[in-house]
């Protein structure tokens, strides 16, 4: 299957961006990405000055607007997205009415906030207009911080997570070539941030379960059905007398007598249709087990709120990737390389000639392509004020 290179992608896009009628979401896409670091000064600017002015409106949050609607809270609304730029004043002879261009501002609020795009003012748009502007200016200030600690001498192409927006991007030649949505780590278990290089792709992988989930989350189930393992295509393995594994019935265990503190197996989920990691998983380098892979959920992928995993990052297009890094990093001939691809081995590990920099960030705001403010939910907590204590 071919996959165009990064320089043919530009001419590309340079090409369909000058037809008329381009989409928007296209366009969105392949426009290049802005100055970070500048923006992102800019933006500290911009919220310092609002978190020091007298006011910010606050709205009841059951607040509920519709196009057509009037309420004496749409004037307040008008200010507050006319301070974020969301909203341009025009004349209007019933100012409490909310009209369709006012609907347009808050759908392009809603937009910056990853949320959905309706122009219907509701209980998830009404919480995020009543942020005030010092907890956005904490939120610029830490992704200031973590973006110009992670992209120092970055080099092109890179692979960029970001784990409160759930998505991952390819970069290259500064143009967004990959984009699409991740599943990350539960808040109990995070995916953390890392800024180290991409190096295996491993095509049919088996799933060799942590500890920490075997022991916790499947032991409990082996107590009531030992036969759980063979429906879900895994493997019982128990440490063998010369080092190594062997295979064992898990039919031949005393539930009973094991604990999760005692819970001396491994268990192996075996490449196929049920396997939990899909049919491709990434390595990079890390100091504890996550890795990019897979998924057999792919309805998760609808969900706004993503963070279902234990840690690793699920791939809504883990193919596409694949091949874009098959085709510009692997080295292999294309025919070798589509092979890969297209296996039906069990466990087939390419190892990158030119592994790629990768770099999983926390950033819960920055500047989107057109040089507008995104904000997300801080899932973990990480923009929360220090607290400190007092000795």
């Amino acid at each position: 299957m071919w996959f165009p290179t990064p320089r043919l992608l530009i001419f590309m896009l340079l090409y369909l961006c000058s037809l008329p009628g381009m989409a928007q979401e296209e366009e969105e896409l392949w426009l290049l990405v802005p100055d970070q670091k500048q923006r992102l000064r800019q933006a500290v600017e911009q919220y310092q000055a609002l978190a020091d002015s007298a006011s910010w409106h606050t709205f009841p949050s059951t607040l509920l607007l519709r196009p057509g609607d009037s309420s004496r809270y749409v004037p307040p609304l008008q200010e507050t997205l006319q301070l974020l730029g969301d909203w341009v004043a025009e004349d209007s002879e019933n100012r409490h009415q909310y009209t369709p261009a006012l609907a347009a501002a808050v759908v392009r609020f809603q937009a910056r906030h990853a949320l959905k795009p309706d122009g219907i003012v509701g209980p998830r748009t009404v919480a995020a207009l009543n942020r005030p502007p010092a907890q956005r200016l904490l939120q610029l200030q830490n992704s200031l911080s973590r973006w110009e600690a992670f992209s120092k001498d970055i080099s092109q192409p890179y692979i960029l997570v970001n784990i409160p927006d759930y998505s991952l991007r390819v970069i290259d030649h500064s143009a967004v070539l990959l984009d699409m949505r991740t599943i990350v780590g539960k808040p109990a278990q995070p995916t953390l941030v890392n800024q180290t290089d991409l190096h295996t792709i491993v095509f049919n992988p088996y799933w060799y379960i942590p500890n920490s989930i075997a022991s916790k989350e499947i032991l409990p189930i082996l107590k009531r059905n030992p036969g759980y393992l063979a429906k879900r295509d895994m493997q019982l393995l128990k440490p063998a007398v010369l080092g190594g594994y062997t295979k064992i019935d898990p039919w031949q265990v005393n539930w009973s007598k094991v604990d999760a503190s005692g819970f001396n197996f491994r268990v192996v989920q075996v490449a196929g249709e049920q396997n939990e990691l899909g049919k491709v998983k990434f390595l990079f380098h890390s100091n504890v087990n996550q890795y990019l892979h897979d998924t057999n959920d792919r309805h998760l992928f609808d969900l706004d709120r993503r963070a279902f995993s234990h840690g690793c990052i699920r791939l809504q297009h883990p193919h596409e990737l694949a091949q874009y890094l098959m085709q510009e990093r692997s080295g292999l001939t294309e025919k070798r390389a589509e092979r890969f691809l297209t296996t039906d081995k069990d466990e087939q590990f390419v190892r990158l000639k030119k592994p790629v920099p990768i770099l999983i960030v926390y950033m819960t705001a920055w500047a989107d392509p057109h040089l507008g403010l995104q904000f997300r939910e801080d899932i973990y907590g990480y923009d929360q004020p220090k607290q400190v204590t007092m000795e």
